[in-house]
């Protein structure tokens, strides 16, 4: 199983990395922004 996914991501090309990274990033922006909201107008 491990080898078939080191095989997969072996094959993504740099594009697919650029964004899958930038992917990654806006959902951590997104959920740290949120995060912070919620400790602005304190949790429920």
């Amino acid at each position: 199983m491990a080898k078939r996914l080191k095989d997969k991501l072996a094959e993504l090309k740099s594009w697919q990395w650029f964004l899958l990274l930038y992917g990654a990033g806006f959902i951590a922006v997104l959920s740290t922004s949120y995060g912070i909201k919620l400790l602005m107008t304190g949790l429920p």
